[in-house]
């Protein structure tokens, strides 16, 4: 399986989130959430969507300057226990300039471990994240698109609130893996009270911390060249050497959660249902903004409905595409290229307008000629932004997250669809997806049970690039439950003797095969007579 930039399992629990009443999961390389309608999958689905958004921007150092314009300059959110003077001359700047000097982004490759004593100033500001969970607490409130998560967010039926944990269940490699995966990172919300959102970090003693490589050299070296303006400060003599200092602090408190979140510390997209009519207006849309545009903001203008932040997000990445209708063609969008040549029979690009607003346009194979998305199938405007985003946003390590894969999609289309899902996984991507599909998981099943041959058995089969190692799929199947007045999730496994997955859809067959039988019954009988 491709390197998805952080392999370790994450563990995801929810209690009273939506309609869920618990779930328990584990994130893989390919997720699959599956199961009735209005059972949580596309709530779970946004929240993790949320949680990037916390871990990979909102808390991301690596943003220039963005740790001291997010929090402001005249005031510092981390208050430690004891006096920084030590801390700040004799170890906290020394060993920041040290890793400036010896390390950079293109050659540092593993996690950083914390100096027990700059850890332990790290452990003080874990202590302190209230305004962690107030950043979260807005992303989930802009990502499903209400006012207030704990007053629209929190399962009706509960007594309680709700509760999200994050941790590191299963780990693979050395001493560090094993002692992050004690590291818990959990939110709870609980309306009608005056604090209602809470963020705790659970950190064992003895545990050390790391900072993760991808993102600590160039935080640190932007630390570095804030320095200078308090330089030979002694930080608990001047105010202005102590905001520093626990900005600085605050900064590498961002960083270890960023790297105990693991994959969630990426960035992720998120595709939703309905891409077709959000492709078909979505030209509109832009245009509706760009006329109000002199006068009044969408967001403040009067009897407007707002959307949802994934529905935004996804309009924003649309309107932000680049000029370039081929950029460089790197592994992921070969396989961009592959769904556009198996799947749709022909080309999608972005061609700017005057106005530098993007039209998108399909041409088909084998014909000198462009259609606009509108006037383009329903199959060709639903797959469209899949292959935009693989072809200019989606990177190694990130995570795409996709609602209803099989929409509009004849049952062949769906099979040969889901190889390249796992096409982009064994590419270094993480995939979520929600599905009602019974083609798209049958297809899954049977690459996991494919994985069971040796590259040399399977070499002439349909997929064999694309064999599928049960450790790196997770399938969910979200079930109501009457009883607990919500859904509840479980894992669902590949069963050979069953022949694929126990899903629930062939109840569905075997009931329309029995009703169909009935009636051929009383038709036959009707003759008789």
């Amino acid at each position: 399986m491709g390197e998805t930039g952080d392999q370790r399992t994450l563990g995801l629990k929810v209690t009273n989130f939506g309609p869920i009443v618990e779930a328990d999961i584990e994130l893989r390389p390919l997720t699959v959430f599956v199961g009735q309608s209005n059972t949580g999958k596309s709530y779970l689905a946004i929240l993790i969507y949320a949680l990037h958004s916390l871990f990979a921007r909102l808390l991301n150092p690596q943003r220039p300057l963005d740790f001291y314009s997010r929090r402001g300059r005249d005031q510092s959110y981390v208050s430690l226990d004891h006096t920084l003077s030590l801390e700040w001359e004799d170890r906290l700047f020394p060993w920041l300039e040290s890793i400036r000097h010896t390390a950079n982004p293109e050659s540092l490759s593993e996690a950083l471990p914390l100096p027990p004593d700059i850890a332990a100033l790290v452990l003080q500001a874990m202590r302190n994240t209230d305004d962690v969970g107030n950043a979260l607490q807005a992303e989930l409130a802009r990502c499903f698109g209400v006012r207030s998560a704990a007053g629209h967010l929190i399962r009706a039926a509960s007594k309680g609130g709700s509760r999200i944990t994050v941790g590191h269940r299963q780990t693979h490699g050395g001493p560090e893996a094993s002692l992050l995966a004690h590291i818990r990172q959990e939110f709870s919300m609980r309306d009608g009270r005056s604090q209602p959102y809470s963020f705790d970090t659970s950190v064992p003693p003895q545990t050390d911390l790391y900072v993760g490589a991808h993102t600590a050299t160039l935080a640190f070296s932007l630390a570095l060249a804030a320095l200078p303006r308090s330089a030979g400060l002694a930080a608990h003599e001047t105010p202005a050497g102590t905001r520093e200092a626990n900005n600085l602090i605050a900064a590498l408190r961002d960083l270890a959660l960023m790297h105990a979140a693991g994959p969630l510390s990426h960035d992720a997209y998120y595709l939703p249902a309905d891409r077709t009519g959000v492709m078909h207006a979505h030209g509109a849309v832009v245009g509706a903004v760009i006329d109000r545009a002199s006068s009044v903001g969408i967001g403040d203008a009067p009897n407007v409905p707002t959307l949802s932040g994934v529905m935004t997000d996804f309009l924003g990445v649309l309107i932000m595409l680049g000029a370039e209708a081929h950029p460089a063609i790197d592994e992921v969008g070969v396989i961009a290229a592959t769904l556009e040549r198996d799947v749709l029979g022909g080309d999608i690009a972005a061609k700017r307008s005057e106005l530098s607003y993007p039209t998108l346009v399909y041409r088909p194979m084998g014909l000198d000629r462009e259609f606009s998305i509108m006037t383009s199938s329903s199959m060709v405007s639903e797959l469209a932004p899949v292959v935009l985003y693989l072809r200019h946003y989606v990177k190694r390590g990130d995570t795409l997250i996709i609602e209803e894969p099989e929409s509009h999609l004849h049952p062949a289309m769906q099979a040969e669809f889901a190889l390249h899902l796992v096409r982009l996984v064994y590419a270094g991507i993480r995939v979520i997806v929600t599905t009602h599909s019974e083609w798209i998981l049958d297809q899954f099943a049977n690459l996991v049970r494919l994985s069971e041959l040796s590259e040399k058995e399977r070499e002439d089969l349909k997929g064999a690039d694309a064999a599928l190692s049960p450790d790196d799929i997770g399938i969910w199947l979200f079930k109501s439950n009457t009883k607990r007045r919500g859904s509840v999730v479980q894992e669902l496994k590949v069963d050979p003797e069953a022949g694929g997955l126990l899903s629930g859809y062939d109840e569905v067959a075997e009931q329309l095969y029995n009703e169909w039988a009935e009636i051929g019954n009383r038709i036959a009988d009707r003759g008789a007579v």
